[in-house]
């Protein structure tokens, strides 16, 4: 199998060696994707070679982080139970945190989700690192652990003696007030830390009055922790519930669908596929994806020429969080599938230049794109930034930071923007598109630049520039595609270019998957010159 790993994602995920036939051998989860896979390719690695001698593709499915890449492994080899592996085959390979339906529940750790009537906490991936926060935790809410035998006794036990339990089994049975710490100990294991955070500085203020100074220390590495012990997920709801969610993006002359199966809350299945236009038929689709759970479905748009979502069962109700974390999700997948073309003989990703290319008039084959932003703060303290991406991969290599040097330079933007642009095209290595960020007045810079510098009159003829700005819609919160609603003004950005005469003409952005890579690399380059200015000011600071 011949692949080229430096079209790999640096990002964490879940990739899969498929045979000939498209049937999954094996399934893994990374942390860098580029990187565990090159391991498999690596000169003289005994990794798998019988499965590699099987495997024609390499698939992969891009998520947030390291955790949620480790579940969503876990349900796809239960789903489809590979061959190659030899792990993570059963259901009772997570730890759960279980909160018993008493009065005054008991908190304790299993790996056994029943439907028993009590609170299960979504799973942890390292029951070692889940011991440790539940004993952080033990010592703020003070919860009880013991069973229901020795709890019925009502005999103090060493809990009690060494702080880490309230002596719930002295309250009155009589009592009706459940414990405080059943509502910030769910809420933090749903990425809701600050009751447990104002929690923790009391005590660290009480342990400090009471010259406790050993128990502040332990209190104060755990707040600066805090965050790290919980890991944002999608992969496993808190909701039992069944369904698939599917979004449709016409790419090109092919419409792009991912569904998404949950089963009782758990992801156990992605399905990706491309189809001609002239063999799409959505309806035979949906009916086929839609008959295993429920009888009927409605589809919510009115044409099939836009990108839209639909959920095929009007019985689950998500709120606004779950519903933004299942786009993000479903846009990753997106990404993930596309990147994977790159591997075939029909290169999405080409298409999408292609359309970039006549959509804006460009003269090149935008396959290398560089943007440049001008980060300041409050009108000072000005720094540039570049990101870069070459056939649709962000790229690395191509990112530069630029500290402003000339004094005029360090209160005016177009000034800045004007000294890197010199210096970035001071470079033999250029690109086929430049963009800079925000609007006409910043595309004007080129033109004073071609008029004054005469040495790069020849670099700007092979290269196209184009300025992407928000304009109005820096001020709105609803922008192109994310409006929904009828009431809401819609607000798109647009993009500037110069004629051949030299003057400009404005070109509304459509957004869809083709802009996504121009507002990608945009909020990329803003992204990159923030982090610089800021690491500037924390160096000013020091």
């Amino acid at each position: 199998m011949q692949i080229d790993l430096t079209k790999l994602p640096t990002n964490p995920g879940v990739y899969q060696f498929k045979d000939k036939d498209s049937k999954i051998l094996y399934i893994g989860k990374a942390k860098n994707l580029q990187k565990r896979v090159s391991q498999y390719f690596a000169k003289n690695s005994l990794r798998k070679a019988e499965m590699l001698k099987k495997a024609q593709k390499v698939d992969f499915l891009i998520v947030s982080n390291e955790g949620e890449a480790l579940y969503l492994e876990n349900n796809l080899i239960k789903q489809y139970k590979p061959f190659y592996n030899t792990l993570l085959k059963w259901w009772n390979w997570y730890t759960y945190i279980r909160l018993s339906p008493d009065q005054f529940p008991q908190v304790i750790l299993t790996r056994n989700k029943r439907d028993d009537g009590a609170t299960y906490i979504w799973p942890k991936r390292n029951s070692q690192e889940l011991k440790k926060l539940m004993q952080y935790l033990r010592m703020i809410l003070k919860f009880r652990t013991c069973p229901i035998s020795q709890f019925r006794q009502g005999k103090l036990c060493s809990d009690f003696n060494f702080g880490l339990c309230e002596w719930y089994c002295q309250f009155p049975k009589n009592n009706s007030n459940s414990p405080d710490f059943i509502q910030p100990f769910t809420s933090f294991f749903r990425w809701n830390t600050k009751p447990i955070e104002k929690e923790i500085k009391n005590q660290i203020q009480t342990a400090i009055q009471t010259q406790n100074f050993e128990r502040a220390a332990k209190l104060r590495d755990i707040f600066l922790h805090i965050e790290q012990m919980v890991e944002r997920q999608t992969v496993e709801l808190d909701k039992k519930i069944t369904w698939y969610v599917m979004e449709i993006r016409k790419i090109s002359d092919y419409r792009v669908f991912v569904v998404l199966n949950f089963y009782e809350g758990r992801l156990i299945d992605v399905i990706r596929d491309k189809i001609s236009i002239d063999e799409w038929d959505p309806y035979h689709l949906l009916a086929n994806l839609a008959a295993d759970i429920d009888d009927t479905f409605s589809i919510q748009s009115d044409s099939w020429k836009d990108n839209w979502l639909i959920a095929l069962t009007t019985k689950i109700k998500l709120n606004k969080t779950e519903k933004a974390d299942i786009l993000a999700m479903l846009d990753r997948f997106f990404e993930s599938f596309l990147l994977s073309t790159t591997f075939e003989a029909n290169n999405l990703n080409n298409d999408l230049l292609k359309l970039i290319q006549s959509r804006y008039h460009l003269a090149n084959f935008p396959n290398r794109i560089e943007c440049v932003d001008i980060s300041h703060l409050g009108g000072s303290r000005r720094s540039g930034g570049l990101s870069g991406m070459e056939g649709w991969l962000l790229e690395k290599k191509f990112y530069r930071r630029y500290k402003i040097r000339s004094e005029t330079s360090g209160s005016d933007d177009y000034s800045a923007l004007e000294e890197v642009i010199l210096r970035r095209f001071e470079h033999s290595s250029i690109p086929n598109l430049f963009i800079l960020d925000w609007w006409k007045g910043q595309l004007n810079v080129i033109k004073k630049i071609y008029d004054e510098k005469e040495r790069f009159r020849d670099i700007f003829h092979s290269v196209d520039f184009i300025s992407l700005g928000k304009w109005e819609a820096r001020k709105k919160s609803w922008i192109g595609w994310r409006s929904k609603r009828w009431w809401d003004e819609v607000i798109t950005e647009k993009i500037y270019r110069f004629d051949k005469n030299w003057h400009i003409d404005e070109i509304l952005l459509h957004y869809d998957q083709a802009d996504k890579l121009l507002t990608k690399l945009r909020d990329e380059a803003h992204r990159f010159s923030n982090a610089y200015r800021k690491k500037q000011m924390s160096q000013e600071f020091k």
